[in-house]
This record gives C-alpha cells, structure tokens and sequence, in this order.
C-alpha cells in the first residue's frame, strides 16, 4: 500500500472536485464507529487505494472514468480484522485469506508459531513469503516465548538478531503471545532482554495471561504486555481492562468465550473501547458452519450489543491497538478503502468487500484470483514420526508398590485441572 504520505495531494483534490475519483459507492448507511451513528444516504469517494471523500454527495469528485456503484439500501462498514490468529495451525494464508474475506475479514494479524516451533526462521521467512499477494492484508507477529519451557522442549524461535530484522519489516508488527507469564513475573532475563528490544522498537507484545491475577497479572502488563486472548468470563475480562489492557474475546476453534463475557460487560456500563473480537484459530469446518469475524458481530449483536459498537470492536479497535488507525479500522477521508457492503448488519450479511479500494468480494462470491506461491518441498519433511504403530504396552505406567497418582483432567480442550487415579498392582 502506498504511505498517506505520499497521496495527501490527490486525495485533497479528489475531495475538493479538482480531480476525479476512481470510484464512487453511492447512497449507503454507513455505519459510523467512531460516533456510533449509522449515517443515511452517504456516498464514498475513492481515489489511490484510499478514501478521499464521505458524505451525503460526491458528484463534484466524479468523472468520465469514474465508476459508479449504486448501493441505496445497503449499508458500509469498515473491512473487519482478527487480531490475534494462528493461520498456520490448519491452512495455507493465502487459502484462509480467501475464505475470510468473503466473511468480511480484510486483515488478519497472524501468530506463525507452529511453523517457526518446527522449522525456526526459515519456517518464519517461507510464511511471510506464503501471505504475500493474499486477498485479505496479513501482518505477522515473531512468536513469542519459544519454547515454552526450554527444559522439555526442542522448538525452535528465532535469534535476537533475526527477531530485530524482522521488526524492520512493514508486515511484522510485534511480538507474538508471551505464553508464560512466570518468566516475566520471575524476571526471567532472556525474556526480559526480549521484551526490552521490542519495547525498544515500539512495537506491540501481545499476552497470555491464563491463571494469572493480582500482582502477577499487574507485574505482566507493567512489563509491557497490553493485551491478552484468554480472559474466559466477564469478571476476568473487567480486571484486564480496569489495568487498561486491551481484552480480544475469543471466539474459535480452540475456544468460545464472547457470551461468558460480552453480556455483564454491557449489564455493568463497561466501556467497550478496548475490546476486540478474535478467533485464536479457525478451522475450515467452524469456517464453513459458524465464519469468523462476523459470527463474533452476530453474536455480539444477539447479546445485547449495538450494532456499531460491534462493528467498532471487530475493526476500529484492533486498528488502535496495532496503532494502525490513521490507516484503517473506519470510513473516513484519508483511510485505506477497506469497505464492506451489507445486506443486513446485525446479520452480517456481507454483499461485497473492497481492499484497498480493489473489489475482492462481489454478490458474495470472490471476485478476485490470489496468487498461490509453491510450496517448498522441505516445508514437508520437517516431521519425522518415531516407532509406529503406537502399542498398548506403550502406555503402561509401571510400579513396584500400590500409588496415588496425580493426574491431568481436560475440563476443556485448552483447560486442565488437577486429578487423582489410585495404582494397584
């Protein structure tokens, strides 16, 4: 995309009419999240990727290339983003990408963790290769915290120097979820040396805060760490953004938390500003039965929410949390055209969606072809499967005497508590 920067001057003249624009959306509502309105009979500008006019008549920008689209009836809202996902866990990016935008998502801000666990930073590199030229705009964070336990792990991560190169990169953005909060709170010093590097460079750190509270959960974010994915109620939710942390409600594959937290948070009167919709990973089949982003409006919507303040939390704020609003998150002169087309907004009835201006989505069906970029062959032999098949015998657990054993119980697929089995010989 091209800076703001260098466009100031013909997207000045474009809303003053002394230049024409290249299209016009003529006639919508248009959902207002930045004042909660929805807006009637408005009519969208767009010139250079980026919107240069929005209000109730844009014939002085028009011109004999100018193309018209009549949308009296519908209504516009800005492209949708995911915060916080793990394309990697299921699909190639620029597959996912396709099926995302044609649920309204227009970025996506990617957690590569597997692929860098597995294959370290050329894992890394061959990713960020893979997103490019998607339909959907990708932005990657360095997987933070790799490996997690460093004693009974052999992830790979990067290395301080390759973390730092690729924070010089415009789609690396930050540093991924810090999974464990005990090296922070520990101080542990290669975590913190990490932390201080990327606070160094004004990027974001983005958090996983499972299990922690009080002092430990205030330690976290007084290191830096504004963000967290895993508050599971509302009452969690509250502590986070009482600590000014910005709180992304997960609602995915691996979990589904918005309605343990969005009907109190509206009950109470708490402000939702900071508050993001996120998936943590979408699967193709959720993806097919429930979408993505806009299951999170729909629901958000049928709690109790209005429909643009969800609109705000699935795009405005995850914009100003990635300080990303001057260029999107909104309908405004001087943002990048990121617009979607509805049929019905509390449905999230998508029509069509621009990317830049550049119609990706039309009548629901995509109306673009994405380049697919090979897929090396060393990507598929990373993984080498030890002795198979498994045998019962495999799993016997072996003793000399009778034993009280302690136990792991999956409460969900990601949360486990503590058990007991008594061993007889």
């Amino acid at each position: 995309m091209k800076p703001l920067a260098k466009v100031i001057g013909r997207l000045n003249a474009v809303s003053m009419g002394d230049e024409h624009a290249d299209i016009i959306l003529r006639g919508a509502s248009l959902i207002n999240v930045y004042t909660g309105e929805t807006q009637k009979d408005i009519d969208v500008a767009i010139s250079d990727e980026r919107i240069a006019y929005v209000g109730p008549d844009a014939d002085h920008a028009r011109g004999p290339e100018t193309r018209i689209e009549d949308v009296r009836g519908r209504y516009l809202a800005p492209g949708m983003a995911d915060p916080h996902i793990h394309i990697d866990q299921f699909v190639m990016p620029h597959v996912f990408a396709e099926q995302a935008v044609l649920r309204g998502v227009t970025a996506l801000f990617s957690d590569p963790i597997d692929i860098v666990s597995t294959c370290g930073h050329s894992g890394f590199t061959e990713f960020l290769r893979q997103c490019g030229g998607a339909a959907a705009r990708i932005f990657n964070v360095i997987p933070g915290g790799l490996p997690v336990d460093r004693e009974l792990s052999t992830a790979k991560r990067l290395t301080r120097a390759q973390e730092a190169a690729a924070l010089r990169r415009d789609d690396v953005v930050g540093l991924g979820e810090v999974f464990s909060w005990t090296r922070v709170t520990r101080r542990d010093p290669p975590t913190m040396g990490q932390l201080e590097a990327v606070l160094r460079r004004d990027c974001i750190i983005n958090g996983h805060t499972a299990g922690a509270s009080g002092k430990k959960l205030q330690a976290y974010v007084a290191s830096g760490i504004f963000s967290c994915h895993e508050p599971v109620d509302h009452e969690q939710a509250v502590e986070r953004l009482r600590l000014g942390m910005w709180v992304m409600a997960r609602e995915g594959s691996i979990r589904r938390d918005l309605g343990n937290i969005l009907p109190q948070i509206l009950a109470r009167g708490i402000d939702t500003g900071r508050l993001m919709f996120c998936s943590d990973g979408v699967n193709p089949a959720d993806m097919l039965r429930y979408g993505h982003i806009d299951h999170c409006v729909r629901e958000a919507v049928r709690l109790g929410m209005e429909p643009a303040a969800a609109y705000a939390s699935a795009s405005r704020n995850a914009f100003d949390y990635y300080s990303m609003g001057r260029d999107m998150g909104g309908i405004a002169p001087g943002k990048l055209a990121d617009i979607l087309v509805l049929d019905d907004p509390a449905e999230a009835k998508i029509r069509d969606v621009y990317v830049g201006g550049r119609q990706v989505v039309r009548e629901g069906k995509l109306a673009v072809r994405t380049r697919r970029p090979p897929v090396p062959a060393w990507t598929q032999a990373t993984i080498v499967p030890g002795r198979t098949p498994f045998l019962k015998e495999d799993f016997l657990v072996l003793g000399e005497t009778d034993a009280l054993l302690n136990t792991i119980v999956m409460k969900s697929e990601i949360i486990t508590g503590l058990g007991q089995i008594e061993m007889r010989q």
